[in-house]
């Protein structure tokens, strides 16, 4: 092998060592609740599709609509161009969040890595939640911002944290309901919160855009004290990006003074899909209530054989469990009975523990949900008759 690749394949071989390497894999979807994945019908809770909108007839109809009159993409010598369909759609969802304007991004991650690395100047301090995405922790970290991460849901810690902050902004950074732990905020007092403290308040709804709140629009839009909305348009949605819905001002500091050259044209497709989406969640109640029932039914009978979950209504599910060791058993046990569920997911101050989320969506019926249970009851008797043994 070439010298000039010598680090890269040492590196790559340290992981294979420690199975840890990551491989992308196809699949092609069935459903929502189904995929074939390596030559195998399998029953699948990965998908953040909570609403099945990702196959949706009048959202692709939309969306060639729209390729067949602005074309494949809107590319623009000038940065300062855009289509005004765009612009359109942003005046959209901004008025559905009740916000003054929206800014749209490739994606949730590029969203929130630009804004706060903007948003964090030399005399600012970060508040986040221990608990929170990866992207917000990058942001934060790209800034040159002061940052201050207290444990997850400890709001009386995060108190004393402001408390003692000497710094003239100050922005707490939380999610509505927290991809890592399937648990929900505490809106309320982080606003109260927020106010004592004269403290910005950033709030990244994308597991909660779509399928709670009023109509569906999440459990930030309705409250007034949040500065900043972030989100995504590839969960609930079923398309592709993520926005931050805020003040003018927020945005033309974005805009102007952002370290990175972000590009804010979207594809005219993905235009014409998020359009319907977005007129179709006022009309899709019934399936959030169907979310609601099926969560609460999962977590009920999770909870029987000994996990302890959150009791919200949410879609998204996190089982913690002991050491890696034990997760990856039932991920490689569930893979057997064709069942696919998410990756191995931790942070620092669960001291290790991994997690294991599970993600429900409309397409999922009573039986798919009992499959799963009874599956994971098996996994947990062959667990057990293996200690006895030893």
């Amino acid at each position: 092998m070439s010298i000039k690749y010598a680090s890269y394949a040492a590196s790559v071989s340290a992981l294979v060592k420690e199975k840890r390497l990551r491989k992308l894999k196809p699949m092609i979807p069935i459903n929502g609740a189904f995929i074939l994945f390596e030559d195998q019908k399998m029953l699948s809770f990965c998908s953040h599709d909570y609403l099945g909108l990702a196959d949706n007839p009048e959202i692709k109809k939309n969306a060639i609509k729209y390729l067949l009159q602005h074309g494949i993409t809107a590319s623009s010598e000038s940065r300062d161009l855009y289509l005004s369909c765009q612009q359109d759609l942003e005046t959209k969802l901004s008025s559905m969040l009740r916000r003054e304007t929206a800014l749209f991004f490739p994606s949730r991650f590029e969203a929130n890595t630009t804004t706060l690395s903007t948003l964090g100047h030399d005399d600012a301090s970060f508040f986040i939640d221990e608990g929170c995405h990866f992207s917000l922790f990058k942001g934060a970290e790209s800034s040159n911002a002061h940052t201050q991460c207290y444990p997850h849901g400890r709001l009386d810690r995060l108190e004393h944290f402001l408390e003692d902050a000497k710094t003239k902004t100050k922005i707490i950074v939380t999610e509505s309901v927290f991809s890592l732990t399937g648990s929900v905020s505490n809106l309320p007092t982080l606003i109260e919160l927020a106010e004592h403290f004269d403290a910005l308040l950033y709030v990244d709804d994308s597991h909660s855009f779509g399928i709670a709140g009023v109509e569906g629009i999440g459990l930030a839009a309705h409250l007034s004290e949040i500065d900043i909305i972030t989100g995504s348009f590839s969960k609930a949605c079923g398309a592709y990006g993520g926005y931050v819905a805020c003040s003018e001002t927020i945005r033309d500091y974005l805009v102007n003074l952002s370290p990175f050259q972000t590009a804010y044209l979207f594809p005219p497709p993905i235009i014409g899909a998020i359009e319907t989406v977005l007129d179709l969640f006022a009309q899709m109640e019934g399936e959030r209530k169907q979310l609601e029932q099926r969560s609460h039914w999962l977590r009920e009978a999770l909870r029987e054989i000994g996990f302890d979950v959150p009791k919200v209504n949410i879609p998204l599910l996190s089982l913690l469990f002991q050491n890696p060791e034990e997760v990856e058993s039932l991920r490689t046990f569930l893979k057997k009975e064709q069942i696919l569920v998410g990756p191995t997911r931790s942070f620092e101050g669960e001291k290790g523990s991994p997690r294991l989320n599970l993600a429900l969506n409309v397409c999922h019926m009573p039986d798919h949900l009992t499959r799963l249970v009874e599956a994971i009851k098996s996994w947990q008797n062959q667990d057990m008759h293996e200690v006895i043994h030893v």
